[in-house]
């Protein structure tokens, strides 16, 4: 508080003390981990609700899924199904006359540092107006 009457200032400091003991951080096993993934992915869950009920938060369970998603929140208690693969022979096979001509690029540095690049397909009459531009 200040009293700017008498030039005065009065400093008051409150102490909180609480007698809660400060919750140690939780580590989630995998399992507990993919039960509350299950339960929040299901048809017309919230997982806002979920992750409260189970005293995590939000953004956690949504990291959860992004890691399940990439294949990193370990191993799933069931191995994948695997589909059966046959191997053939292609139908096509690729030779040159199928695959794209290289795209060209051209370069050319004036002195003043003006520099003139050309990518693509090149016309040789174009490229030669531009450049005799240029010198002028």
């Amino acid at each position: 508080m200040t009293n700017l009457l008498k030039g005065e200032i009065r400093i008051t400091t409150v102490l909180t003390v609480s007698t809660q003991p400060v919750p140690k951080r939780r580590f989630r096993t995998i399992e507990e981990k993919q039960r509350i993934l299950a339960e929040a992915t299901a048809p017309g869950a919230s997982v806002a609700l979920v992750a409260r009920k189970h005293g995590v938060n939000a953004n956690l369970v949504f990291g959860w899924m992004r890691l399940r998603k990439a294949g990193l929140l370990g191993t799933a208690s069931e191995p994948a199904a695997l589909l059966p693969v046959e191997v053939g022979t292609p139908t096509v096979l690729p030779d040159r006359a199928t695959r794209p001509a290289p795209a060209s690029q051209v370069a050319i540095e004036f002195p003043g540092g003006i520099i003139v690049r050309v990518h693509g397909q090149i016309d040789r009459e174009a490229l030669i107006r531009v450049i005799s531009a240029l010198r002028r």
